[in-house]
């Protein structure tokens, strides 16, 4: 349960009474699981236990009637409707007991434990539109037809946290007993699909928030794209601070903003962000280079079948095809990668631009791309015929008829895209001091192989091109599969562990409103709550990497609860010393502490507000007393390691690209492997962000002498390299 951090440490440290098993409070939550539950009570049962896991609160599962002795010591109690229909006075009354004695429960559905915790219900009535509260003005619609109960009779210390909104008659309250507290939800939770989604999909706000309930385990793993016209005029120190609460690791810059008048402000925002250690990745739309660029060079744009400039949406198409041209975008982008960049994302690279109405093919001219004077002589080389004809219906060559015309221009655009795309590769990996990773992002074509054509791209020569200049694959799923459920994920990335084997990629996952496309299927017009936690479970593979579309476009509140779902792979259990952690990858135990002990020993990885714990089993426990020295305070990469060798602090990291390494203090030096480095090095507030190459590696943290870690007046954000 969610402490008062004053509270949280006095357990920590033991100097306070604390709970059977001493240590941590950490919550055990329990759901009492009807092993024979059939119908809309066993997709209940099932969706009850999926909001709770994906929020990272993981239930362990009892039988109602073996719940009398396993109850001992739970923090939180589940009761589904499944397993409260039956229940008798006798285990309702153990129930409102172990609530009045400090439990909370969460329950759902009408019977004897509703009864006894006071709460009467009418008869199923149609629901149409919930309101949330506190509300977020984020309507929620349930399936034509659905039906519930409401709540006609609730304690008087009831808080209603969903409400018919018609009628304002709660759906669901929250209220105190003895000690305790409850979530009470009159309709069951989901009757339709199992994943929590389909009526109240926020709850994980109303369990982690109204109902004080907090995850002990986080992480900062998210990836997420930024484009600055979504946040006009915002300071960069703030974006960055609010980045890092939300769990974001790494943050895709929208780079076609640099030759805008005025230009938006790279080195501002770099610097914040590296201040806040959280990486910094260009992201490229090509051939849309920039407003500006578009602007200033008439000549060089893009044209459609009609001979038109190329404009679709908000791409402003370059004619990349055109040496003059590639050059001109390059000279630009190499002018702008002089920043400290940690990566440079080429997403969806193609002269077609690849949005949606690239989709439409030669249906819609004005759309299809490829016309330029240069381009038309290129293809006419080869095939013999202007590709104008293409759309001329006197001719010979006419789309609709001379099929195989058609194809062969589709060859021609793949193999323009291909050779591009390769020179800009090539042209990346020679810009001095560019170290860190590149990525591509297509769109994913393995359910719409007519994309090949449509977007220009080959498979195969994308695989070469990985290999060839080490480059790591981020995968889009196209816009037709953005209003399927969130398991979609699950075959994408089957798809592609099969297809490239050990080489590394990710998915790009676009929360956006859809209001028409989601109606019938979901219960508001854009992935929320459960449902937005599960599109992390599933595109990143409950671990490794995603990123989202974008940092503006997801809710603020779901951003709140992604860092708990994030290490929803973990377990915390109390332990006699203090807590057991078992998780698969590095997790951050939310704690106040002075001093940490790893598996008994004195463990250097902490902040004033959080444990690193790297994958693996162990064991955590708080000493009394301050510790002197350099500590690792927040680190983007996976901690294999940490520890002393005097006074020089060991750090062993994993880690795609760059890596940022927070630190207590500034130090003398740094070694990797043994030799001397001098990494790009960010002050903010006394706190060290150092920026180490990419990869497996140990650094080694020189303190500067006589313990003095001290910024020496280092302006906060600026990056400067300690020699």
């Amino acid at each position: 349960m969610k402490l008062a951090p004053h509270l949280i440490l006095l357990l920590f440290l033991g100097t306070a009474p604390a709970s059977r098993g001493g240590g941590i409070a950490v919550p055990r939550v329990v759901i009492l699981w009807n092993g024979a539950a059939a119908g809309a009570d066993s997709v209940d049962q099932l969706a009850l236990e999926e909001i709770f896991t994906v929020t990272g609160l993981r239930p362990e599962r009892t039988p109602p009637d073996a719940a009398r002795g396993r109850l001992d010591g739970a923090g939180v109690i589940v009761i589904p409707h499944a397993s409260s229909a039956s229940m008798g006075r006798r285990e309702a009354g153990l129930l409102v007991r172990l609530l009045e004695r400090g439990c909370t429960l969460v329950a759902d559905g009408p019977g004897v434990l509703a009864n006894a915790l006071g709460l009467r219900t009418g008869g199923p009535e149609l629901i149409g539109e919930v309101t949330e509260l506190p509300g977020t003005g984020l309507p929620i619609r349930w399936n034509a037809g659905e039906k519930g109960r409401v709540i006609t009779v609730s304690p008087p210390s009831s808080v209603p946290v969903f409400e018919d909104a018609p009628t304002r008659r709660p759906l669901a309250v929250i209220f105190r007993r003895g000690n305790g507290r409850c979530l009470y939800i009159a309709p069951l939770v989901d009757r339709r699909s199992s994943r929590g989604y389909s009526r109240f999909p926020t709850l994980p706000r109303s369990i982690t928030t109204a109902l004080g309930l907090e995850p002990p385990l986080a992480r900062r793993a998210a990836e997420a794209y930024f484009d600055p016209g979504y946040r006009f005029g915002a300071a960069p120190e703030s974006l960055a601070h609010m980045w890092r609460a939300w769990g974001i690791r790494s943050v895709h810059v929208a780079a076609w903003y640099a030759s805008s008048t005025p230009a938006f402000d790279y080195r501002a925002l770099l610097a914040a962000l590296h201040g806040e250690g959280i990486l910094a990745c260009a992201w490229l739309e090509w051939p849309y280079v920039g407003r500006g660029f578009w602007d200033r060079h008439p000549e060089w744009r893009q044209k459609n079948a009609l001979l038109q400039d190329a404009h679709l949406d908000f791409l402003y198409l370059m004619d990349l095809q055109n040496p003059a041209c590639m050059a001109g975008a390059l000279d630009e982008l190499e002018s702008l990668l002089r920043l400290d960049w940690d990566g440079v994302d080429v997403a969806e690279f193609t002269l077609t631009g690849a949005g949606r109405e690239a989709l439409e093919g030669p249906a819609v001219p004005a759309d299809f791309t490829g016309f330029t004077d240069a381009g038309r002589r290129g293809f006419a080389r080869g095939s013999g015929f202007d590709p104008v004809e293409l759309f001329d219906p006197g001719s010979r060559h006419y789309w609709k008829t001379d099929t195989a015309a058609l194809r062969e221009f589709y060859r021609y655009r793949t193999a323009v895209n291909t050779a591009t795309e390769r020179a800009l590769f090539t042209r990346l990996r020679s810009i001095p001091g560019l170290t860190g990773e590149l990525m591509l992002t297509i769109v994913d074509n393995a359910l719409h192989p007519e994309f090949d054509e449509l977007l220009g791209f080959s498979m195969n020569e994308t695989v070469a091109l990985l290999r060839d200049f080490d480059v790591t694959l981020m995968v889009e799923d196209p816009y037709p599969e953005w209003s399927k459920p969130p398991a979609r994920y699950r075959d994408i990335r089957s798809y592609y562990s099969a297809l490239l084997g050990d080489r590394p990629f990710l998915i790009d996952v676009n929360v956006v409103p859809m209001a028409e496309d989601r109606k019938g299927l979901f219960a508001t017009e854009q992935p929320t709550g459960t449902e937005f936690l599960q599109l992390w479970k599933y595109a990143s593979g409950e671990g490794d990497r995603a990123c989202f579309y974008s940092e503006a476009s997801v809710f603020a509140p779901d951003w709140r609860l992604l860092p708990f779902a994030m290490a929803s792979g973990g377990r915390a259990a109390r332990s006699g010393k203090g807590v057991i952690i078992d998780a698969p990858y590095t997790v951050l135990l939310r704690v106040n502490v002075q001093g940490v002990l790893l598996d008994g020993r004195q463990w250097p990885a902490w902040s004033d507000s959080e444990i690193i714990v790297p994958a693996g089993r162990h064991e955590v426990a708080g000493v009394k007393g301050a510790v002197t020295g350099i500590r690792l305070t927040s680190i983007t990469g996976e901690l294999c390691g940490a520890g002393f060798s005097g006074d020089t602090l060991q750090i062993d990291y994993r880690a795609a690209g760059r890596c940022a390494l927070g630190l207590s203090g500034v130090p003398r030096a740094f070694l990797v492997d043994g030799a001397p480095t001098s990494p790009p090095v960010y002050i903010r507030g006394g706190v060290c962000e150092a920026y180490l190459p990419g990869g497996v590696h140990r650094c080694s943290v020189i303190p500067r002498y006589g313990g003095d870690h001290s910024p020496e007046g280092s302006p906060a954000g600026r990056g400067r390299n300690i020699r």
